[in-house]
């Protein structure tokens, strides 16, 4: 049998996108084929609670040594490994369903490990292994982070081999950097002879000394990107150009990964980067393995439905039922490049007005989630209009969400045509997200009823949520920093007005190295503007071209056929799974 064991943080909790890409991976078909069984290991972050919720709302606990339970004699398998590195281990299975469809669902396999109270002469024997093997000086970081996942995988193998017979084949997957020191103490383990018959892959859906870069520097996407694919660059390293990064533990852990079996880069871009990080790598287990999008199958009464529930927001919020709907649904991190979002608008704001067309456009962001309760909501709703209108501090504005507003507010003021709401809490219904929200709404509406998904990054690995409306007929604006843009234009190539890319980085190919570095806000800016005003007429062309139901139905059904070349079955099954097979099995 073949086994699967992913190493992530989001083992129970969906925190972002690897999470999503976690539950479109298995629940494929062809990844539940080829694998007999399969395990999520990471960390226990909260000892709050039963016993019986460590595992979420989906998950069955079967032991957990920190409450003393075991339902099904597990203790005899568990309690030595915790007496011997002074842990505590939950236990048991969840069932992890598709996105759009609760019925296709794995029933997976879950470790967690509580190791706050852990012996240190372990801790620090794996990191004097570490560094004998690796050269990785885990002295240098401090930072808990780092050190959590050091520690899960001190009992990492021990777990394993109580719980998986030695003769199963196992591959063991980093999510991220998060799960590089467990892989490396399976090489370890390996080299020493122990449990020969496994592979190790490290799951690439970022790199992120390049999103550390980009995010720090002025001349962001602009400026990296020119950079990677600059002529005169040949092989010098990401470090050789923007300084030493060994003082930053993921840069140290991703460098590693030329260690590891198989590396699986989300996109061209991702696997370019890796290669920048470590120009010595084998390029031979380099793999790109897009991310899938999980498929919905809808009619054109479905789409219009949908549409009509986000125009009667709209008209519940700002008293206009718009024309046309554009939506932007994202994490509230600066590499999401949200100004780029005014900057467009500004420009359709002004083609809308010229053309007596409306638009509405929803922003769902936030730093929360849903941490917001419904009481807050339906408070902050009646006293001061959320949220149309927004006030500094909890339970409303937080950190970052304030310039975001910011910036919504300023062009809502000026707007002649388009308007624009930031919802700050994660969902699309009546209970997260306030009283004017449709009762009929759902979360997949929003997606749905979306004329155009907004997305034009400064660092985007892949960008599942860009295209998400892709196959429901909506059109994806990306930037060229998407990952994702490289699959659009190959598998929708026949269907242009599915996505609009903007090149940010068309203009700037005479700069040398230097003039890139030295790119500020001040010419990112004039970078940005000029794209977005020569691009802004094509994009509004594509939005508006479906004036009548049939050419609006013959458009919805292209989409639909070929979003079967990006789902996850197809994804897993002509790019994952051959990459993983022995030479044997192909």
């Amino acid at each position: 049998m073949k086994i699967a064991v992913h190493i992530t943080h989001e083992a129970v909790q969906k925190i972002g996108g690897i999470g999503s890409v976690i539950a479109g991976l298995i629940t494929a078909d062809p990844y539940k084929e080829y694998f007999g069984r399969s395990f999520l290991y990471g960390p226990l972050f909260n000892t709050e609670g039963t016993a019986s919720s460590r595992l979420g709302k989906d998950g069955v606990v079967l032991y957990s040594g920190l409450d003393q339970y075991d339902i099904d004699k597990y203790t005899h398998v568990f309690s030595p490994i915790e007496k011997k590195y002074n842990i505590s281990i939950v236990y048991g299975k969840r069932i992890v369903s598709s996105e759009t469809d609760p019925n296709d669902y794995q029933e997976t396999e879950t470790i967690l490990v509580h190791i706050n109270n852990m012996f240190q002469d372990h801790i620090d024997k794996l990191k004097f292994m570490l560094w004998e093997s690796f050269g990785i000086q885990s002295e240098r970081y401090g930072d808990w982070d780092y050190e959590q996942y050091v520690r899960i995988a001190v009992p990492y193998t021990d777990i394993l081999n109580a719980v998986i017979s030695k003769d199963e084949r196992i591959v063991h997957f980093s999510h991220e950097y998060m799960g590089m020191p467990s892989v490396l103490k399976v090489s370890i383990d390996r080299d020493k002879g122990r449990r020969k018959n496994c592979k190790t892959v490290f799951y690439a859906h970022e790199v992120s000394t390049a999103r550390n870069i980009i995010e720090g520097h002025e001349g962001k996407d602009i400026c990296f990107y020119g950079i990677l694919e600059h002529g005169e660059r040949k092989n010098r390293s990401m470090e050789d150009i923007f300084g030493d990064r060994s003082d930053f533990y993921r840069n140290e852990l991703v460098k590693r990964t030329d260690k590891v079996d198989h590396i699986f880069a989300v996109s061209q871009f991702t696997a370019k980067e890796i290669k920048f990080l470590n120009p010595g790598i084998d390029e031979k287990k380099i793999a790109t393995v897009y991310n899938g999008i999980p498929i919905k199958n809808i009619n054109l009464e479905a789409k219009k439905k949908s549409k009509l529930i986000v125009q009667e927001y709209c008209r519940n919020l700002f008293n206009f039922t718009p024309d046309h709907t554009f939506t932007h649904v994202t994490r509230l991190v600066d590499s999401k490049g949200l100004w780029r979002d005014i900057m467009l608008l500004e420009e359709l704001d002004e083609l809308f007005h010229k053309n007596s067309k409306t638009g509405f456009y929803v922003l769902l962001s936030t730093l929360i989630g849903t941490g917001r309760s419904s009481n807050d909501i339906v408070r902050m709703e009646k006293d001061y209009g959320w949220p149309v209108l927004h006030k500094e501090g909890w339970p409303d504005l937080v950190g970052l969400e304030s310039k975001i507003y910011d910036m919504v507010s300023h062009f809502n003021a000026k707007s002649k045509s388009i308007k624009c709401v930031f919802i700050n809490q994660f969902g699309f219904n009546a209970h997260s997200c306030g009283n004017r929200i449709p009762r009929s709404a759902e979360w997949i509406d929003l997606r749905i009823g979306s004329d155009a998904e907004l997305g034009m990054s400064v660092y985007e690995p892949f960008g599942i949520a860009q295209i998400e409306t892709v196959q429901f007929g909506g059109l994806a604006v990306l930037s060229d920093a998407c990952g994702c843009s490289s699959l659009i234009k190959e598998k929708y190539s026949s269907s242009e007005n599915s996505f609009h890319i903007i090149d940010f980085t068309e203009n700037i190919n005479r700069l040398t190295i230097r003039q890139l570095q030295d790119i500020n806000v001040e010419r990112r800016t004039e970078i940005e503007k000029y794209e977005i005003e020569k691009n802004a007429e094509e994009i509004f062309k594509k939005i508006t071209s479906f004036n009548d139901d049939k050419a609006l139905k013959n458009h919805l059904e292209t989409a639909q056929s070929l979003a079967m070349k990006i789902d996850w079955d197809y994804i897993v099954s002509k790019n994952i799974i051959p990459a993983i097979k022995d030479k044997k099995e192909l």
